[in-house]
């Protein structure tokens, strides 16, 4: 089993080595780099720093590393390519004639569980995609990549160093300051309160519960509707389509796994 890479805290002089390079860079007014960089060397320096952490040399970082609504943003590749560098296992299968795939990952501290997410064009068109040019012209390549960072981010967040989505799945989204926050309120009809405590059995959630997995959700960045019921289905393994939907067990299994994903838990 191959092992991560453990890399040393950038020292004062490494940050400043890197800042110098981030700066003659982006003044140089070439357009060889993605505009995201383009005379801004601080979007630069936070990709070269990422790159450092996955193993990436500064330039390969400013290629293979974007920012797109300000998120850093790698390729299926990159995410696949991590994922592997971990020493887990990913597996892709490509149904052309059902136009579906389904990528696999086996974790290498726990081998005998497979972590696995289906991408189709059903699941486009009912998230709005299957109009979309790229879906049209490439149906198979945007399924596979979506499948990819979808089971990349379930089963194996630590190897994606904070940039597991396409910029194809960020410009998707809608712009920050369009983007609707789901509350617990708007998001679950109002319920009576119940005790956090007690046993973890297949009664509905506490409101307590209910607002803690919500307010772990932002942590990690996930406000849209539409995200939650997909983040939440791959973990509890069902369609989801309303968190009324959600046990109490369930719950707590999604808060424990959100406490994980979650920076400085």
């Amino acid at each position: 089993m191959s092992e991560m890479t453990l890399h040393q805290p950038t020292t004062a002089a490494a940050l400043d080595t890197q800042m110098q390079f981030a700066k003659a860079v982006t003044a140089s007014g070439g357009s060889i780099l993605p505009k995201a960089y383009q005379g801004n060397p601080g979007n630069a320096l936070i990709a070269i720093n990422l790159g450092s952490s996955m193993g990436l040399a500064p330039a390969e970082s400013l290629y293979r590393i974007d920012v797109i609504q300000g998120t850093p943003t790698a390729s299926a590749e990159l995410v696949a390519s991590n994922v592997r560098k971990a020493g887990h296992k990913l597996r892709v299968r490509v149904d052309e004639q059902a136009q579906s795939v389904t990528a696999e990952i086996i974790r290498a501290d726990d081998p005998d569980y497979t972590y696995s997410v289906t991408r189709d064009m059903k699941w486009a068109q009912g998230m709005g995609l299957a109009s979309k040019d790229n879906y049209k012209k490439q149906p198979m390549t945007m399924l596979q990549w979506r499948a990819i960072t979808a089971v990349a981010r379930l089963a194996a967040s630590e190897a994606l160093y904070g940039v597991g989505y396409t910029a194809d799945e960020i410009r998707e989204m809608p712009a920050p300051q369009q983007a609707q926050t789901v509350t617990a309120d708007q998001f679950v009809p109002a319920e009576p309160a119940q005790e956090p405590d007690g046993p973890e059995t297949g009664e509905a959630p506490s409101e307590h519960q209910r607002k803690k997995m919500f307010a772990s959700l932002r942590d990690i960045g996930l406000t849209e509707r539409d995200d939650i019921l997909e983040y939440v289905s791959n973990l509890t393994g069902r369609t989801v389509e309303s968190s009324n939907d959600l046990t109490r067990a369930e719950v707590s299994t999604i808060i424990d796994s959100l406490e994980g994903d979650t920076p400085n838990a």
